[in-house]
C-alpha cells in the first residue's frame, strides 16, 4: 500500500503528442499514450519511479515513455519528485555496447538538465569481490560456463541496482513506494511470457517484489514492431510524434543489425543472436553462450571497420572456452579441512600460472587497444577517415575498453598475495611493469579445444601433527607494527582479530574496514604509477604475502567488515603450502599431495567412524551419569 498522499493535478496536463506527426504513426500513438498516462498516474499517486535501463530497444522505449510523462507535468508547472534511471555496468560489457550506453547516459543527463526534469541516473557496477577480474583472475574462480546457473546476472546487475536504489530511498525524507518500470514483453519468448504471467504482469499492473516495492511492465502487451516504431517515432526527420533525449535511435538499430549478421532486427524479430542471459549483447567474457559468442562474431564480421578491434577480446573469451577442461590449468590445493582433519585435493580453481596468463593477455589487449585508438585519432586529424557513419567513427575515438584498471590490478594483486604459487611480492604489478614499461607483449596463442575427459575424483591429504596453517604467521608482522608507531602515530600499530584455528585474540597488520572490500581508485593509480624499476627489482626479494600486508597497512585495500580473519586464514594456508613446497625441493607439491592422499571412499569411511565414535561417547536418553564416579 503506497503510504504517500495522493496528489490530484489541479492544472491541465498535455494528453497527447505536442508535435505534428505523419499519419502512419496514429496506431503507435494509441499504444504509447495509455502507457504514458499510466506512468503519470504513478507519479501523481506519490510513488518513486525508477526505470531499469540497459539502453537496449525495450528499456529505451520505457525510458522515452517515462521521460514524456515527467516532462508533461514539469511543463504544466506540477511538482514531480525525483525519478531514477538505473543502469548496471558489469565492467566486462561488450565494448561497442559500453561506448554506446555511456554516450546515451551523457545525452540523457543533458536532456534532463535542458528541460529541468527531476531525473537522476543511478550508475552501478558489481562489488569488487564479485567482479570478473577479482573473482576469476584474482582468486581463480572459474567463470560461469554453459549449463551452470546464471548467478552472474544477479551479482553483476540485479543486486547492485537494488542496493543502490535502497540506499537512495533511505536518504529521502518522504519517499513513496518504489516502482521499477520494466521493458519485458509477453511476445519476446514463450518462457519469458510464461514467467511474466506467473508474476502477474500485464495491464500495467503493479507487481510486488521480494525486496520491497513493485515492478510495472508498461509495454508487456507490445509487439516487437511496436517497439521499433516507437523508437522511429522519436525522429523529427521522419515526422515522428515524440522528441526525447536523442535525436534518433539509428545507433541502437545499427548495433542490433551488426549483432545479427547485418540483418535488420525488425526482420529477425525477437530471436537472433543473444547472450545466455537473454541480453542481445552479452559480456565480452561470457562463457555461458557455449563454444561461440555469435553476437560478437557477427559484429566483427559484418562491420570490421567498426568492430574489428573486438577480435582480441573475442579470442580471450574463446581461450577460456578452449581451456575449460584442461586440468593442468587448475590447482588442486585444498581450501577447507574436513571433520576428520583432511584437506580436499582435486582440480578446482585456476592455477597461479593460468591466472598469470589471463592477466598477461588482458594487459596486452589493453595496450593494443590504446595503440589502435592513437592510430585512429591521428587518421581522423589527418582527414584519412571518411565522414560516412560519423557517429560510429566518433565512437572509436580513444580506447573503447580498459579491462585492467589500476584499481582492478591492485585487487588482483591482493588476491594473488594470499594464494600459493606466486614466488615473490607484487607479481601482478611486475607483469604490468613488464608489459607497460619494458614493452613485453603476450598475444593469445592459437590452440585446440581441450575435450572433456572427466574431472579427477576428490582425494584427501592429512596434514602431519604439529604442522599446517595454524602454525604460520599469516598477516602478523612485528616490523610493520613497530614502524607504524612513528609513521602513523594517530592510529593503532596493529589490529586484533579472532584466530580461526584457536579461537583466541590474535594481532595482525593494521587494516581499514568498510561494508565490503574496496580499493581506492585514485590511490591505486598513484601506487601503480610509482611502481618503477627499483620497486620491480626489489619485489623479487620478498615473499608474495608481503604485498597484502603493505596494501592493507597503507589503506590501499579496505576489507569488508568482520572479514579480516578470513584473509589471515588465507595467508596462513598459502604460507604452509609454500613452506611444504620448499621442503620438497624439486618434487612438485601437487604430485606429492596426490601420492600422500587417501581416496574419497576411504575418507568417507573415516567420517562415518568418527560420527559413530561421537554417538557412542554421547549419553543415551535416560542414561544416568555419575558425576562423582
Amino acid at each position: 500500500m503506497n503510504n504517500a498522499i495522493n496528489a490530484i493535478p489541479s492544472v491541465e496536463i498535455a494528453q497527447g503528442p505536442q508535435h505534428e506527426y505523419a499519419g502512419h504513426f496514429a496506431g503507435l500513438v494509441e499504444k504509447a499514450e495509455p502507457a504514458i498516462h499510466r506512468i503519470g498516474e504513478l507519479i501523481d499517486e506519490g510513488y518513486t519511479l525508477s526505470c531499469a535501463c540497459s539502453f537496449g530497444k525495450d528499456s529505451s522505449v520505457v525510458l522515452v515513455l517515462m521521460l514524456e510523462a515527467i516532462r508533461r507535468r514539469v511543463e504544466a508547472g506540477l511538482y514531480v519528485p525525483t525519478c531514477y534511471v538505473s543502469h548496471s555496468n558489469t565492467e566486462v560489457e561488450n565494448p561497442a555496447m559500453d561506448v554506446y550506453t555511456n554516450a546515451q547516459i551523457v545525452d540523457l543527463q543533458a536532456y534532463c538538465e535542458r528541460h529541468h526534469l527531476p531525473v537522476e541516473v543511478v550508475y552501478v557496477t558489481p562489488s569488487l569481490s564479485s567482479s570478473f577480474t577479482y573473482a576469476t583472475i584474482g582468486r581463480g574462480k572459474l567463470p560461469i560456463f554453459a549449463g551452470a546457473s546464471r548467478a552472474c546476472s544477479i551479482d553483476w546487475k540485479l543486486r547492485p541496482q537494488q542496493k543502490a536504489l535502497k540506499h537512495i530511498l533511505s536518504t529521502l525524507q518522504n519517499p513513496g513506494d518504489l516502482v521499477t518500470l520494466l521493458g519485458t514483453r509477453f511476445s519476446e519468448s514463450t518462457v519469458r511470457g510464461g514467467n511474466m504471467r506467473g508474476r502477474g504482469d500485464g495491464g500495467m499492473a503493479l507487481v510486488p517484489t521480494d525486496s520491497g516495492g513493485y515492478t510495472c511492465a508498461v509495454i508487456a502487451d507490445w509487439e516487437l514492431t511496436d517497439v521499433w516504431e516507437m523508437l522511429v517515432a522519436c525522429d523529427e526527420k521522419r515526422q515522428g510524434p515524440y522528441r526525447t533525449y536523442v535525436s534518433d535511435f539509428s545507433w541502437c538499430l545499427e548495433l542490433y543489425k551488426d549483432a545479427n549478421e547485418g540483418m535488420c532486427s525488425i526482420i529477425t524479430g525477437d530471436g537472433g543472436n543473444r547472450a545466455a542471459c537473454g541480453s542481445r549483447h552479452g559480456c565480452m567474457t561470457c562463457c555461458a553462450t557455449g563454444d561461440r559468442d555469435k553476437s560478437m562474431e557477427s559484429m566483427i564480421a559484418s562491420g570490421p571497420s567498426k568492430h574489428g578491434h573486438l577480435e582480441g577480446i573475442n579470442q580471450f573469451r574463446n581461450f577460456l572456452i578452449q581451456t575449460r577442461w584442461d586440468m593442468s590449468r587448475r590447482e588442486i590445493l585444498g581450501r577447507k579441512v574436513s571433520k576428520a582433519g583432511y584437506f580436499g585435493v582435486a582440480p578446482t580453481n585456476y592455477s597461479a600460472e593460468m591466472r598469470r596468463d589471463m592477466l598477461r593477455y588482458l594487459l596486452t589487449l589493453d595496450v593494443l587497444e590504446e595503440e589502435r585508438a592513437e592510430e585512429h585519432d591521428a587518421a581522423m586529424f589527418r582527414g584519412d577517415v571518411s565522414d560516412e557513419g560519423l557517429e560510429m567513427i566518433q565512437s572509436l575515438r580513444g580506447p573503447t575498453y580498459q579491462v585492467i584498471t589500476p584499481k582492478k590490478l591492485l585487487a588482483i594483486e591482493f588476491a594473488w598475495s594470499l594464494s600459493h604459487g606466486f614466488d615473490h611480492a607484487f607479481p601482478a604489478l611486475s607483469i604490468w611493469y613488464e608489459i607497460r614499461v619494458l614493452g613485453e607483449r603476450y598475444p593469445i596463442p592459437p590452440m585446440d579445444t581441450v575435450q572433456k575427459a572427466g574431472v579427477p575424483s576428490m582425494c584427501w591429504f592429512k596434514i602431519p601433527e604439529g604442522e599446517g596453517p595454524a602454525h604460520e604467521a599469516g598477516l602478523q608482522d612485528a616490523l610493520i607494527a613497530k614502524s607504524n608507531l612513528s609513521q602513523y602515530p594517530e592510529r593503532p600499530p596493529m589490529r586484533t582479530v579472532r584466530d580461526r584455528y584457536e579461537g583466541k585474540p590474535r594481532q595482525i597488520v593494521y587494516y581499514e574496514e568498510a561494508d565490503e572490500m574496496e580499493v581506492d581508485a585514485a590511490e591505486a593509480t598513484l601506487f601503480v604509477e610509482a611502481f618503477d624499476e627499483e620497486r620491480y627489482l626489489a619485489s623479487k626479494s620478498f615473499r608474495s604475502w608481503e604485498s597484502a600486508k603493505i596494501l592493507l597497512n597503507h589503506g590501499l585495500v579496505t576489507l569488508g567488515r568482520g572479514k579480516a580473519s578470513d584473509y589471515d586464514e588465507l595467508a596462513r594456508r598459502a604460507q604452509y603450502w609454500d613452506r611444504l613446497q620448499q621442503r620438497l625441493g624439486t618434487q612438485g607439491l601437487e604430485e606429492y599431495l596426490q601420492e600422500q592422499s587417501i581416496s574419497d571412499a576411504d575418507h568417507n569411511r573415516l567420517l562415518e567412524e568418527l560420527e559413530q565414535q561421537q554417538e557412542e561417547s554421547e549419553p543415551q536418553a535416560g542414561q544416568v551419569i555419575d558425576l562423582f564416579g
